[in-house]
């Protein structure tokens, strides 16, 4: 049990890694996209910050695992909701692409690694209080 937390942690991180060099690529890509974040519609400037928080809370799992897994997957669910109410001002045929893009490859790997992140945090919490009470 124990090689399967070992192998899920260092899974997250390497994920966690991977998904934060490919967006700083097409961050570079694109000529750093932050003027985004300034944008007149509040839904697309909420989700280039919310992008941003969960690109900021990945390392942060290397450290503090129940904090990152917190951070991104709150941020993750805000952004879904945010992107949802964006796609539905379009129109529902095509604006239901807007919040099902992000269960797409790179952005999948976000919230992919928070949950990896979560179930090691839990699962530390649980042998701990498994060691305390033996």
């Amino acid at each position: 049990m124990k090689i399967l937390i070992i192998i899920l942690r260092w899974t997250a991180r390497i994920t966690s890694l991977l998904a934060l060099l490919i967006f700083i690529l097409l961050f570079i890509e694109d000529s750093l996209p932050f003027f985004l974040l300034g944008d007149d519609d509040s839904a697309l400037a909420f989700h280039m910050w919310a992008l941003l928080a969960m690109l900021i809370a990945l390392p942060l799992g290397w450290r503090w695992e129940g904090i990152s897994a917190v951070l991104v997957l709150g941020f993750f669910i805000a952004d879904e909701i945010a992107l949802l109410i964006y796609g539905l001002q379009i129109g529902v045929a095509d604006g239901m692409a807007f919040p099902l893009s992000a269960f797409s490859f790179p952005f999948l790997m976000i919230p992919v690694s928070g949950l990896f992140y979560l179930i090691c945090w839990l699962w530390n919490k649980k042998l701990q209080l498994q060691g305390a009470n033996s």
